[in-house]
């Protein structure tokens, strides 16, 4: 591993952050009461970075209003993190849930849904479904 390798993974998991939440913004295009707003960002800062002089990065966070009522976040977590490819927290007052990237690359993301504080966390699919659960 080399710093331009690093550069290149932190990069590309600002495009994957980006790519998820154009997915639920699409998914949530026809919902009259949804509106979304990404104007917070988490810094990037991971050990590996640091390890290798990549400089901290600004990953935005993605928040949910239904009725202008905060519904639901995603909080971008880390790129580097065990038996991932990355996490991603999502927020709800009903409770949280983690979105990991088990895929088997990085260009190509597999996210599934784990419910969060148990200890035996059963997979759910995310998809448009789960998506559109989060909001109603």
């Amino acid at each position: 591993m080399n710093k331009e390798y690093i550069e290149q993974r932190a990069n590309g998991w600002i495009e994957k952050i980006e790519q998820l939440y154009s997915f639920v913004a699409e998914t949530l295009k026809d919902e009259p009461d949804v509106r979304y707003k990404t104007d917070q960002n988490m810094i990037m800062r991971e050990e590996m970075m640091e390890r290798h002089g990549v400089s901290p990065k600004q990953v935005p966070i993605f928040d949910l209003f239904v009725k202008n009522q905060l519904k639901v976040t995603f909080k971008p977590i880390g790129l580097w993190v065990i038996g991932a490819k990355g996490r991603v927290d999502i927020l709800t007052p009903k409770g949280a849930y983690i979105l990991a990237d088990i895929g088997d690359d990085d260009i190509h993301p597999h996210w599934a849904v784990f419910a969060s504080g148990r200890a035996k966390r059963k997979q759910e699919v995310f998809d448009a479904e789960f998506v559109k659960k989060l909001v109603h």
